[in-house]
């Protein structure tokens, strides 16, 4: 069997669950890849918009490491999220209050949460905030970044281009292009020169 051959038989399984992304309001582009049922919680007004030739992939056929769905969740009217073309999603969540953005090519593991709102924001005021009380800040993640199994990207983070962050990685602070994070070091360094895309 050849390659266009198993590529054909992928895209026409795919197929279904692109047009279960598309009844949801999910923009989808071409050749998209989806395995599986992602979970999508999608707020009126909100926009979730992906590429073309985007990989999201649900279920643990495709690797033993994925203990859930893609998650896809906008919280607020104004939210959005963006899959740039080519990028690779496998069981991880992504959840806007403001705006999350991951560009082409990049790859984002397992377990992975990014998250552009305080999970828990008290108001004195008020007390304690509701989901759809919280503000966020945006989250950009450039092109080429490889994200790592069990990571958590917070709010107001900018990713450069050509980046790793490591498994298990709490990112807090923004990452320039061209280096790698490591989860148990405070800061980053600069990509070994034979591991640079660009």
């Amino acid at each position: 069997m050849t390659s266009e051959t198993k590529d054909a038989i992928l895209k026409h399984l795919c197929t279904p669950f692109v047009w279960r992304l598309r009844m949801k309001g999910v923009a989808v582009g071409c050749d998209c890849v989806v395995t599986g049922v992602p979970y999508v919680r999608k707020r009126k007004g909100s926009q979730i918009k992906v590429g073309d030739s985007v990989f999201l992939h649900s279920i643990r056929r495709f690797s033993p490491l994925l203990q859930h769905p893609v998650a896809l969740i906008t919280q607020l009217p104004e939210a959005c999220i963006e899959l740039h073309d080519h990028c690779a999603l496998s069981g991880c969540t992504i959840e806007a209050c403001s705006k999350i953005t991951i560009g082409e090519y990049t790859i984002v593991g397992p377990g992975t949460v990014i998250y552009d709102a305080r999970e828990h924001e008290y108001d004195p005021e008020i007390g304690w905030l509701g989901r759809r009380q919280r503000t966020g800040k945006p989250i950009t993640i450039g092109k080429r970044c490889y994200i790592g199994m069990n990571c958590t990207i917070l709010k107001g983070v900018t990713i450069g281009d050509d980046c790793v962050i490591s498994a298990g990685t709490v990112v807090s602070q923004d990452v320039p292009s061209g280096h790698i994070l490591h989860g148990t070091r405070p800061a980053c360094e600069p990509l070994p020169e034979h591991l640079r895309q660009g």
